[in-house]
């Protein structure tokens, strides 16, 4: 039988912003046919991996890092040609999932992690779905924030007509060449069809991983319909709404310790299948 878990958490969105990107005591870089991909291994026990969302970096996970840490071994990644990690090709501006998605997992194969735990945001939450499509019985729990199935219209809209500046300021961080790649990939997401993603039920359906689907009943880039379809979708699964959650609830700080504590309990299989 299907859960359907509302929580009840109202908070108010803020802007997320970052510091100098720098490489951590923790951080170690792994080489992609030529490419750099920067990741921080940290703790002992199950490994979790954490991917973050576009225009993010690895220290997007920094208020939950420590606690993970303390019962998984954490794998929180750069994305790539975000932060510390290189740009896979920049000729390319139709930002490719698919091949994230490949790099993750010659990353895991190269650290011989053989089942994996994972939370992914957004583009992070996307990547997690080519991850189980390509390895569905290599991940155990996996849980998606804001994460796509399809570019909805309301997404690609919202793109058009934000404009490319204010995606130059978002990717301001990660230095001169990677804002104006990163800028003009996402831009690009305009022009993007409903079939790139595309994870139709039948795809979802071979899923093998319990599933918690995260999502902001006001998000503006992933409707409430899309998550219900994804929930709908995947065999073993919860949907959490969070009420004026956003995009990405998680990175607000009035609802971290709230996260903090449901994802550990996922995480962890405190919530039996059948409950």
């Amino acid at each position: 039988m299907k859960r359907f878990t509302i929580f009840i958490l109202v908070f108010l969105a803020y802007p997320v912003s970052y510091g100098q990107v720098k490489v951590n005591p923790n951080g170690k870089f792994f080489n992609y046919n030529g490419t750099k991909i920067y990741y921080e291994d940290s703790g002992t026990g199950e490994p979790l991996l954490l991917l973050h969302k576009f225009f993010g970096t690895a220290d997007n996970w920094k208020p939950y890092a420590k606690d993970y840490s303390k019962q998984f071994r954490t794998i929180a990644v750069d994305m790539i040609g975000h932060g510390r990690s290189d740009i896979y090709n920049k000729e390319d501006l139709d930002f490719n999932d698919e091949e994230y998605a490949k790099i993750i997992l010659a990353l895991l194969d190269s650290l011989k992690l053989d089942k994996v735990n994972a939370i992914g945001a957004s583009g992070g939450g996307t990547t997690l779905h080519y991850l189980n499509l390509m390895q569905p019985e290599r991940f155990k729990s996996i849980i998606t924030i804001g994460g796509h199935i399809y570019f909805s219209t309301e997404c690609r809209e919202i793109i058009a007509r934000s404009g490319i500046e204010r995606f130059m300021n978002a990717a301001k961080s990660h230095g001169p060449e990677k804002q104006e790649y990163l800028a003009k990939a996402f831009w690009e997401y305009r022009n993007v069809n409903e079939n790139n993603p595309s994870f139709t039920s039948d795809k979802l359906n071979t899923f093998k991983a319990n599933w918690l689907v995260v999502l902001g009943d006001d998000d503006p880039f992933v409707p409430l319909q899309l998550g219900i379809e994804m929930h709908e979708g995947i065999p073993n699964s919860w949907l959490w709404i969070v009420p004026h959650g956003g995009h990405t609830p998680h990175l607000n700080e009035d609802f971290q310790t709230e996260f903090k504590r449901v994802s550990l309990e996922f995480l962890t299989g405190k919530w039996n299948k059948n409950d």
